[in-house]
């Protein structure tokens, strides 16, 4: 029934008819003039309202014109109030089917809302039963509201911008049973775009974003079983009342779209938007103007006092690998070998096993035949069948959680340093205003994972006395993910942007394309070695003699964590570019950084380089700040 409910689709509003009642109307305008009622924060929430460019003006986020009323309403929360005030007085229709286009019905949080706080007199202004709203309502069963956060998923940096929806908590639903609810998801149509299109599309708002409703245990699915991502949910202290509020607000943004932007009014910005209509002296959205990352606006809601519990889901590849991280190699051949039906559970090396023993690598073996799920059905069956047959009953898995993704480090940061390169002395000013780089302290974020946006510093030289733009990084990720037993997964970089390289005469501002590819190995819990082929192109028509360098090379390195204060990376890359201007290009150096909290480091790095026709040793020591 829900979902053919939230399968409609939205259709044209009827025209108000303000002439019905005019005196009444009349009266509860001048009231709401009185009241200022439209300044109010309810309203401006209600209708997402944001402060314009110019002074003591208003616009709304809310792009689909049918949201709004009034001709203006999109600028003008006065216009918007008096018409929807008109549009209740509206002739109620007697079909049953049409009844939910009722303004009333359509707008149940304005209704209710404005019935509040002018105090609607039913004898002039009747209220209307909105039959499927109410049982849109009743299937719900709403009690409260839990922030859902799925984190970063295995080689995907990407994924580590996270994502956020809203869980809505039925009443009487226990732990067992919260798979069974509902939640509410913020996303993009982006249909079949790809490569620059999506890119460009959703940097520029080209695609629209819309609210949908839909079962929780499908999200989790989705993220902890097909993109292994672990899930974070922040149970939140909101009343029944004011997730009753929240929730007609739901209502009325159904098939009503906003522009969807990848850095700020997307997925978590939209979420935090409806949950301030909750508890609208919330300002959850305020600070995320220009970029809004899932993770800081789970920290929002924690800071602004609305989380009161939280708990964490692992992801099905993190139960396997935590199961499988005790185990001999001997017993890891029999799960392995039994997933790929290479061994049989009736063969003797399986039925000599101990019976607890047994009916653990039965149980692993089916997972990991799951898990790497090729169609091998029958193999699937032989093994549950074989594991269902042991009387011996399954011990409840506790995988011990991570760092909590709203406990890590800021994802802005800022850095002041002092080095000296090639004998001269200098000082850098960086900021990157997200997210997190190899050596930056990992708790609350995945181990070998990068992903930087619009890194840039500015550097001044002492000897030659200028200040000019060392670097500027709009995009640079690398993905560390070590093989396992589980799986041998590839390792990778991509980077571009502006970097300055060393020569012997001068120095050159080059616009530069890295990218390469590899494996990873752990040989520890806290370290991660590496290898990768890698491909690189320079150019610039001036600084290079012909217009382009474009090479191939590879880097080693091993990044270890020595305490949780102490980590260590040591590299060495080295890329011949026989194309184009011809020359060698290498790097040995060791980076450290030493945490004294979480929202400072030093750091400090040295390194053995040569560069275009300079070869010259780089030393620079520095502060950052998280924030």
């Amino acid at each position: 029934m829900l979902f053919c409910l939230l399968s409609l689709v939205c259709v044209a509003l009827p025209t108000p008819a303000a002439a019905a009642t005019p005196a009444y109307l009349d009266e509860l305008i001048q009231a709401a003039r009185a009241q200022q009622l439209h300044q109010r924060p309810e309203w401006h929430k209600l209708l997402h309202y944001k402060p314009g460019l110019i002074p003591g003006s208003f616009k709304s986020q809310v792009d689909a014109p049918r949201f709004f009323l009034a001709e203006t309403g999109k600028t003008d929360p006065a216009a918007e109030l008096e018409a929807t005030l008109a549009a209740f007085f509206e002739a109620f229709p007697t079909d049953r089917d049409a009844q939910h286009l009722h303004p009333q019905c359509l707008f149940v949080a304005r209704y209710h809302w404005l019935k509040h706080a002018l105090g609607f007199d039913p004898e002039r202004l009747p209220e209307h039963g909105c039959w499927r709203f109410e049982e849109w309502l009743a299937a719900l069963n709403p009690q409260g509201v839990t922030l859902v956060f799925p984190t970063a998923y295995i080689n995907s940096p990407a994924s580590m911008f996270g994502h956020t929806l809203l869980r809505i908590d039925a009443a009487g639903q226990t732990e067992q049973t919260r798979l069974l609810a509902y939640a509410i998801n913020f996303g993009a149509d982006t249909g079949n775009d790809g490569g620059l299109a999506f890119a460009l599309k959703g940097l520029l708002g080209g695609y629209p974003g819309t609210f949908s409703v839909l079962p929780y245990y499908l999200k989790v699915r989705e993220y902890s079983d097909m993109e292994n991502r672990d899930i974070w949910e922040y149970q939140l202290n909101l009343t029944p009342a004011e997730t009753r509020t929240m929730l007609q607000h739901a209502w009325e943004l159904r098939g009503i779209w906003f522009d969807y932007f990848f850095f700020d009014e997307n997925c978590s910005y939209h979420l935090l938007s409806l949950i301030e209509t909750a508890r609208p002296e919330l300002q959850l959205t305020v600070r995320f103007d220009v970029w809004a990352i899932p993770s800081d606006t789970v920290r929002v809601t924690e800071r602004a006092g609305l989380v009161e519990n939280v708990v964490y889901r692992p992801s099905r590849h993190a139960v396997l690998q935590y199961r499988m991280s005790g185990l001999d190699p001997a017993r890891i051949n029999d799960i392995r070998n039994l997933a790929l039906g290479e061994l049989r559970p009736a063969d003797e090396a399986i039925t000599a096993l101990p019976l607890a023993t047994r009916a653990e690598v039965l149980e692993l073996a089916h997972e990991y035949a799951d898990y790497h799920r090729d169609d091998n059905d029958r193999q699937l069956h032989r093994l549950l069948q074989a594991r269902s047959a042991l009387p011996v009953s399954r011990p409840e898995i506790k995988v011990p959680a991570d760092t909590r993704p709203d406990q890590g480090h800021g994802t802005a940061r800022s850095s002041l340093s002092v080095g000296r390169e090639d004998g001269a002395y200098y000082q850098q000013l960086e900021l990157r205003p997200a997210y997190h780089d190899l050596l930056d302290p990992t708790p609350g974020y995945s181990r070998g994972a990068q992903i930087e946006f619009f890194n840039l510093a500015l550097r001044h030289n002492n000897q030659a006395d200028t200040t000019r733009l060392q670097y500027f990084k709009p995009v640079n990720i690398i993905s560390l993910t070590p093989v396992s037993d589980i799986s041998t997964p590839i390792s990778w970089q991509f980077d571009f942007g502006l970097t300055r390289k060393h020569g012997q005469q001068h120095n050159r501002m080059l616009a530069t394309v890295n990218g390469g590819a590899g494996m990873s190995w752990a040989p520890s819990a806290h370290s991660i070695a590496y290898a990768l082929l890698k491909l690189g192109i320079d150019a610039e028509a001036k600084e290079l003699r012909k217009g382009y360098a474009a090479g191939a090379g590879g880097s080693i390195g091993l990044l270890a964590e020595l305490r949780p204060d102490w980590a260590l990376h040591l590299f060495a890359h080295s890329t011949d570019y026989t194309a184009g201007e011809v020359h060698t290009e290498k790097r040995l150096g060791l980076e450290q950084r030493y945490s004294l909290n979480k929202a400072n480091t030093l750091r400090m790095e040295w390194t053995r380089q040569r560069e275009l026709d300079g070869e010259f040793n780089n030393f620079n020591l520095s502060w950052q700040h998280f924030f």
